[in-house]
């Protein structure tokens, strides 16, 4: 039997005139991507523009309280720092003598332990707080505050802390620190960059609004979280309270 031969055959000859279309990678027509129109486009623009309005100042309020409350725990750990060397230095607080001025007390004690960038001592200039009528309340009221008189001994530390000692006595506290975390910079408020702590012989340097200042009992959840008075709420509290809030809770929640 005679066997068949079978032979491919290669055609090597292109038409010019071919009206096929020409084929992509791999022998796939290539695609046609469609273009976004300008509508589109200012559009899609538009929605990141208002989710950017809703969301972006919420992200800063949270960061500017958590410096606020970063602040705070500072100025506390660099008071009872101070009261501790103090401590150390003279005996416990209950012995010491309270019954000089504010400077005396301030000079004797807590002084020689901080460390000072700018003593404005007392003086009613306005080199280490904001001037008079500079602050408010946390419920945006005017704060009749003035720390620039000469029974108020001022210091800035190295840190751009603002203290503040006065002579406040009662049946059981004996001084009173005003702290500004961010010196004489806004918003000058009470509960956000101003905070209180107060001085009893007998428990040392509290966060106002842990203990009443005359009684040292304990303060009540309420009466810190009160819309009224020196409460910690901005619905109307004062924010004299918002140290012990915030230190307690370890943010500012508020």
């Amino acid at each position: 039997m005679q066997r068949q031969a079978f032979t491919l055959s290669y055609n090597t000859h292109s038409s010019a005139s071919s009206t096929e279309p020409s084929q992509g990678t791999f022998g796939q027509k290539p695609c046609h991507v469609r273009a976004f129109t300008l509508a589109e486009v200012l559009l899609t623009l538009a929605i990141i523009g208002v989710v950017a309005a809703l969301t972006i100042p919420a992200v800063i309020t949270k960061v500017t309280k958590d410096q606020y409350a970063t602040g705070l725990k500072k100025a506390y750990n660099t008071l009872k720092s101070v009261e501790r060397e103090a401590v150390q230095e003279h005996g416990e607080m209950a012995n010491w003598d309270w019954t000089g001025d504010c400077q005396t007390i301030f000079n004797n004690y807590f002084k020689p332990h901080f460390d000072i960038l700018k003593d404005c001592g007392t003086t009613t200039d306005d080199g280490c707080f904001a001037g008079i009528n500079s602050y408010k309340y946390l419920n945006d009221t005017d704060a009749p505050t003035n720390f620039n008189v000469v029974s108020v001994y001022k210091i800035i530390t190295s840190d751009g802390i603002s203290y503040s000692y006065l002579k406040v006595p009662t049946t059981s506290r004996q001084g009173f620190f005003w702290v500004d975390i961010n010196g004489k910079k806004k918003p000058n408020k009470f509960g956000r960059d101003l905070f209180g702590f107060e001085v009893f012989p007998i428990l040392g340097i509290k966060p106002a609004g842990a203990f009443n200042n005359t009684t040292a009992e304990i303060i009540t959840s309420t009466d810190l979280n009160a819309a009224n008075g020196e409460g910690c709420n901005p619905a109307g509290g004062q924010g004299q309270y918002c140290a012990a809030k915030v230190l307690s809770e370890g943010a500012m929640n508020y």
